[in-house]
């Protein structure tokens, strides 16, 4: 049953994760971007409130002037408050950390008609088929702790 393996703060040992380690893991999968695809994004997509500070560091990293939210909320999708996606734009969606897959999906599922990729600071699982970039993939469950919380 999934809530049985989901990570929670509460009974959970804890990594924490510096600054040096985010602005690492940053310059890592911008780096796997212009190797894989060189694509240019016109837009961050940033899920809050996670992705946020990612989002900053990875917009200098590859040089983009724009930034959005994309609106979760305590697990839930604000689709009222996305903003307005453009056929013809390329976008980047970032998150922290893909964890259970939860807001992945909730955002995947709203955005997948328009040109999206998906990039985070770390994940529990490869993904090798989903577009997404990851920085960095753990091999424990460990509950991370981030810089900004």
């Amino acid at each position: 049953m999934k809530f049985e393996t989901e990570i929670s703060e509460k009974n959970s040992p804890k990594e924490y994760c510096n600054w040096e380690e985010v602005e690492s893991l940053t310059r890592t999968i911008a780096d796997k971007i212009r190797r894989r695809s060189n694509k240019k994004y016109d837009v961050i997509l940033a899920i809050t409130k996670g992705g946020i500070v990612p989002a900053r560091l990875m917009a200098r990293e590859l040089d983009i002037d724009y930034i959005q939210l994309i609106p979760v909320r305590n697990k839930k999708l604000y689709k009222e408050e996305m903003p307005h996606l453009l056929k013809g734009k390329k976008y980047l969606i970032i998150d922290e950390i893909y964890d259970t897959g939860d807001t992945f999906c909730m955002v995947y599922d709203v955005v997948r008609t328009f040109d999206c990729e998906f990039a985070f600071l770390m994940s529990r699982d490869e993904h090798n088929n989903k577009p997404m970039y990851i920085g960095k993939v753990l091999n424990h469950k460990k509950w991370i702790v981030f810089p900004w919380e």
